[in-house]
């Protein structure tokens, strides 16, 4: 996993590793994409367990994240929900560690190098207003439509790329887009564009980034990069129905 900052890798992963559960109660347990989560955190760093039906993966990440380890082969086509599921998770607690950047739920269109980011939970219409873009704006493009990458630079502009992973739509694109605004959608009889300001902002953008719950800083680093991008970009809520006016309304944000 390569970064920019003069290393070679956020991390390396090597298989064929035996790894043991500690011999406590895990710190947090999830279940994802068909996927159950059981995580530990020790002084040493943090072991993974995967399940999915019979099937059991383990996961070793030192305090550093820099040589992981795990008990996949890499030869069996089976194991690669368990390796896919993994580098998200990995590449979100490493991501932010080189490089200031953070992973979120969101859709992203582009046009003309500016991108909207549209926030809000699943079902709200992410996607839907993404497409309308495609449909009543010309030239917009789709950068990503699930789980695009924010990052903070020291001197330049936030920007929002697109990642390996879109969610059900194959739009997996090695670009990337100044951000322009994030809006949270949440369906509506009557289109509103309303502009959020400190704490819901700060909330609104917050809750819509990936995190480790069970590590505190993990958390507190995420939090800190919300921050940072909330002093550059605007944060607006977009109350709305699928149609051309919502589209119209979150245009006017771009130039």
């Amino acid at each position: 996993m390569e970064n920019s900052s003069g290393d070679d890798f956020l991390f390396s992963l090597r298989g064929h590793r035996e790894v043991h559960l500690p011999e406590f109660p895990p710190d947090d347990t999830m279940e994802w994409n068909g996927v159950d989560y059981r995580v530990y955190h020790s002084p040493e760093g943090m072991v993974v367990s995967m399940r999915q039906g019979e099937k059991e993966h383990r996961f070793f990440a030192p305090a550093d994240w820099k040589e992981v380890v795990c008990d996949l082969s890499f030869t069996d086509k089976n194991e690669a929900v368990f390796l896919n599921s993994f580098l998200r998770l990995a590449f979100g607690v490493t991501s932010i560690l080189a490089n200031r950047t953070i992973k979120i739920h969101a859709s992203v269109t582009e046009l003309n190098g500016k991108a909207l980011v549209f926030l809000g939970k699943s079902g709200t219409g992410k996607s839907t207003h993404s497409r309308l873009w495609r449909e009543f704006v010309p030239d917009c493009t789709l950068l990503n439509d699930d789980e695009p990458l924010i990052r903070v630079f020291e001197d330049e502009p936030v920007r929002v790329y697109g990642a390996p992973w879109s969610g059900s739509t194959a739009c997996f694109r090695n670009a990337s887009a100044e951000v322009a605004a994030f809006i949270h959608l949440y369906q509506s009889p009557e289109n509103r564009l309303t502009r959020l300001r400190n704490v819901e902002a700060l909330s609104s953008l917050y809750a819509s980034a990936a995190m480790l719950r069970s590590d505190a800083g993990n958390k507190d680093r995420v939090l800190d990069v919300v921050a940072a991008v909330l002093q550059r970009v605007p944060v607006y809520r977009l109350d709305c129905r699928p149609d051309y006016e919502a589209v119209s309304l979150t245009r006017s944000l771009l130039p």
